[in-house]
């Protein structure tokens, strides 16, 4: 998210949804992820933010994790990861666009839009083996409890976030609507079915770190607040 011409884009392609007549269903601005915080989730941890967890009872096993000892574990890996890239850049291609499994199977209730990498091309076949070396080395170190297979993607729209908060189930908006729009046609064609992912450019953009940050938090531009990790330029 903290490249600019990304930005522009994205927010180009959400305002036209939001301007839309008659407005789309269920799409609301509150739902819109803010560009800047656009980002890949390679795993979600809870972290003891203390030096040193159960420290109120030293006789005790320490069991959980601490947000230092994440650090350390993601810093071990920066030498692997730089001898994979050998010299190369780690790119995203933003060029795949879907939604998560929406209710009872219909488009038209949908709660998570993304932008994601291509399956195809070296930058891609890249930036999923380094991810799943972060993911992999986490999870066997019992940091992530997640089991499914790492999914990149950057989440463009999503209902959990909608304000007022409805009462009872989240209030879903309409893929159906929102791909067969006038707003979307500048960035991709109307798709022939709603099962498979659809081809889109958003462009390449160069991963520069790999952080760990903490959610729900927000920095002096609205992004994610960064605890630490390590640049992938030196």
């Amino acid at each position: 998210g903290h490249h600019v011409r990304l930005q522009e884009a994205v927010s180009s392609f959400t305002d036209g949804l939001l301007q839309c007549t008659p407005a789309l269903p269920g799409l609301d601005r509150s739902i819109v992820i803010a560009p800047r915080r656009l980002h890949l989730t390679l795993g979600v941890m809870t972290l003891d933010d203390s030096a040193s967890a159960n420290s109120s009872n030293e006789s005790a096993p320490t069991t959980s994790k601490t947000l230092q000892d994440a650090l350390s574990l993601l810093l071990s890996l920066k030498p692997r990861i730089m001898e994979l890239l050998s010299g190369s850049r780690l790119c995203v291609p933003l060029h795949r666009m879907n939604i998560m499994e929406p209710d009872g199977g219909d488009p038209d209730n949908a709660h998570v839009l993304w932008l994601g990498p291509s399956h195809d091309g070296e930058d891609a076949r890249r930036l999923q083996r380094i991810g799943d070396i972060v993911s992999t080395t986490f999870r066997e170190a019992g940091f992530i409890s997640e089991r499914r297979p790492l999914k990149l993607h950057c989440t463009v729209l999503n209902t959990i976030y909608r304000k007022p908060r409805p009462r009872g189930p989240r209030q879903p908006f309409s893929y159906r609507a929102l791909v067969m729009s006038a707003a979307a046609r500048p960035f991709f064609p109307a798709p022939a079915h709603f099962r498979d992912a659809i081809e889109v450019d958003f462009g390449t953009w160069d991963v520069e770190e790999i952080q760990l940050c903490k959610m729900g938090s927000y920095g002096r531009d609205g992004e994610y607040v960064s605890c630490g990790g390590f640049s992938l330029l030196s």
